[in-house]
């Protein structure tokens, strides 16, 4: 017989028993005290056993299942019956059955003693409790501890520099978005850029919308010719041509991978860009020539219409970007479910039903990226019908929808991305211009930047190459780097970092080349994990060698070209380097981040740094005291924080008022910028974490 089935018995067989003895009730009388044995105790004289008859006699009767009067097991003359031996074993019988039986199974009284002292613990007589809290804190000791305190200034830093970075990254473009903006608002003018999945095309409002006016364009300036064909000549060039290869790559990397969203350096156009902007240009001389008086010279017309040739793309603050699109059906929703990543840093989320819709369905799965000065400016997106665009049908043939080219293969619907225009990629900016050793580091501070931004935020790019880094240029300061394209991202608010890896489905990325080991080596299993935490870190110290100068070690030179000229090089292979065959950095870097990219390209990720502490280092050797960089220089906590609020009280002094690049004080608009993500993400114990990375490079 189980312990259950017996409990069960005894408690029904006991009830019944004591009952017939007893000829009361058990459950109202367990908590009752007995009202007789509570006088007597108290000093009160007992009542006769006539006045105790009597009361019994004159009380009103109980109503149901209440309990009798305690008196009334005693007979009429208050003498004990013969029975009374029995009666006393009936009690005791009680007494066991309560102790054993009922109080492990009848728990509604003790829980009800729990929450009657729960609330006057909190509710009620709960001072000295919170007296002896607040005598902790008086003293200093107990609760809090010094490094707590110095933590709670540290969050007062990271709120002040929170408030700083929000007002500079603030805009009223995404805030003027709304439901009823179509492609119609804009002035499309001229390609910028084209990827395998995207064209790119300088962009303003109209001039009869609000924010031509907000961006200060100049309505003298001629927007650029527009060589848009009509339908029928374009249906008279496609008539007889065929797809080449090359014109059919993109739609194949569309479909079978690659990335989803390379905008082309905006230095290197193609040669059918190069070709119409040449006939443009020769167009414009030939006119200026003719309206130009009789007396002027040939060299003095050239410098003149140079500069109309470059005033000309400064109408054109915005840059809009279309995806390719082949096999979306040509509905709002079906595009933003397949090119969601391409939205992760939009500042204007909800700009027409659709995207409503949309954010509904998948914001329990997808991050949203906040704004930073280091990730590229998007001010919304939004989905409408493909148009036919200057220089189309030279550029994406095979991408327009029929109704514009005959042989094209494009859906009528795309998605379009509304961005600030920038002057540069990072290989462009390389390739063209000579910068200063200070310049590079301060690129590298600002890669590292953005990369940690993403890692706090449970976002991975996947896909960084310095086609994908664009570069903003200020007037004789240093440029502003900003990270794009977000094709190939992960977003993923469920899994975060680790992306479970169970099938070859699984997209790892964009750049295979530029993939870290630990990525590039994983096999898909049932427990198998991509771990994005390090990767894109991994990425940007490839890329620290073409922001110095070199060559990146892991692209090779093996073409017919390199062939010819004598420059065939090899690169290392991303799944089977070791640390030891990196090749050594160009003197342009200094000696400690030469060492912090090694560490940061280590093969193990077990072994790297983590995003924070790489951008921790790089910020430390910019704007920390020379000593803290030496053997022996470690600060203590007060010297840290010392530091810290005089940088805060330095942006919050100098770079309130500039709001606008022009008008930097002594540093560089992007040195405030630096300094302020640094400070909104400063703690204690990762800045501590990079001077300790610090000192145990520069020791002896």
């Amino acid at each position: 017989m189980s312990v259950r089935l017996l409990t069960v018995r005894l408690i029904k067989h006991g009830r019944y028993i004591l009952r017939s003895y007893c000829h009361r009730e058990i459950h109202a009388n367990i908590l009752e005290p007995n009202p007789l044995r509570t006088r007597s105790k108290r000093g009160f004289p007992l009542p006769s056993s006539s006045a105790a008859a009597n009361a019994t006699r004159n009380a009103p009767q109980p109503q149901a299942r209440s309990a009798p009067s305690p008196v009334s097991v005693l007979p009429r003359n208050g003498v004990p019956s013969s029975g009374s031996g029995l009666f006393r074993i009936g009690q005791q019988a009680r007494k066991l059955f309560i102790d054993n039986i009922l109080s492990r199974v009848t728990t509604n009284y003790s829980e009800e003693l729990r929450k009657r002292a729960t609330r006057k613990l909190f509710y009620g007589d709960s001072a000295p409790f919170f007296a002896l809290i607040g005598v902790s804190l008086a003293t200093g000791s107990g609760v809090l501890s010094k490094e707590d305190e110095l933590e709670g200034v540290c969050w007062e830093i990271r709120e002040a520099a929170s408030r700083l970075q929000n007002a500079w990254n603030k805009d009223e473009i995404s805030e003027t978005l709304n439901s009823n903006f179509t492609i119609d608002d804009l002035e499309v003018g001229a390609p910028i850029a084209k990827g395998c999945a995207a064209v790119v095309y300088a962009a303003n409002f109209k001039k009869g919308q609000k924010e031509s006016s907000e961006l200060g364009s100049d309505p003298e300036v001629p927007p650029a010719p527009s060589a848009v064909p009509t339908a029928a000549s374009a249906s008279t060039v496609w008539r007889h041509e065929l797809m080449t290869p090359l014109q059919n790559m993109s739609r194949f990397v569309h479909n079978f991978g690659g990335s989803v969203d390379n905008i082309l350096s905006y230095s290197q156009p193609s040669a059918a860009s190069d070709f119409v902007g040449a006939m443009r240009r020769e167009q414009e001389l030939e006119t200026e020539r003719e309206s130009e008086p009789a007396g002027v010279s040939p060299a003095m017309q050239s410098p003149r219409l140079a500069g109309k040739l470059e005033s000309s793309i400064d109408a054109y603050p915005l840059a809009l970007k279309m995806m390719f699109n082949y096999d979306i059906q040509s509905n709002a929703l079906s595009i933003l479910r397949a090119m969601y990543k391409e939205t992760v840093p939009a500042r204007q989320r909800r700009m027409n039903t659709a995207a409503e819709e949309w954010e509904r369905l998948l914001q329990n799965q997808t991050l949203v990226l906040p704004p930073h000065p280091n990730i590229v400016c998007m001010f919304g997106f939004f989905c409408d019908e493909v148009r036919n665009f200057p220089d189309g049908h030279l550029l994406y043939p095979i991408a327009q929808p029929q109704r514009i080219n005959p042989q094209g293969y494009g859906r009528n619907m795309s998605l379009y991305l509304l961005m600030k225009r920038y002057d540069h990629s990072l290989r462009g900016l390389l390739d063209t211009q000579e910068l200063s050793t200070r310049t590079r580091i301060l690129l590298l501070a600002q890669m590292l930047e953005a990369v940690t931004h993403l890692s706090r935020h449970g976002v991975a790019h996947r896909d960084l190459k310095s086609d994908n880094v664009l570069i903003e240029l200020q007037d004789d300061k240093s440029p502003v780097l900003v990270l794009s394209d977000f094709g190939c991202c992960l977003a993923d608010k469920v899994h975060g970092l680790r992306l479970p890896y169970v099938s070859h489905d699984v997209d790892k990325g964009g750049n295979a080349a530029l993939m870290a080991p630990e990525i590039f080596n994983t096999m898909p299993g049932p427990f198998a994990v991509l771990n994005y935490g390090k990767a894109d870190l991994w990425a940007c110290g490839a890329l620290a060698y073409e922001i110095f100068g070199m060559r990146n070690p892991f692209y090779s030179c093996s073409g017919g070209l390199a062939h010819e000229r004598g420059e065939l090089t090899y690169s290392l292979r991303n799944s089977d380097y070791k640390q030891e065959q990196l090749p050594p950095m160009s003197d342009a870097c200094p000696p400690l981040l030469q060492q912090l990219v090694y560490s940061i390209l280590n093969p193990s990720p077990s072994k790297r740094v983590s995003p924070d502490i790489a951008a921790n280092v790089v910020q430390l050797f910019l704007w920390a005291p020379s000593n803290w960089l030496k053997a022996g220089g470690m600060p203590n906590s007060s010297e840290i924080l010392q530091w810290l609020l005089s940088l805060t009280t330095k942006i919050m002094c100098e770079g309130r008022p500039q709001l606008h690049p022009a008008a930097a004080g002594q540093r560089a608009y992007v040195e405030y910028l630096l300094i302020c993500s640094f400070l909104a993400r400063a703690r204690l114990r990762r800045i501590r974490g990079a001077l300790n990375w610090i000192q145990n490079v520069v020791a002896p």
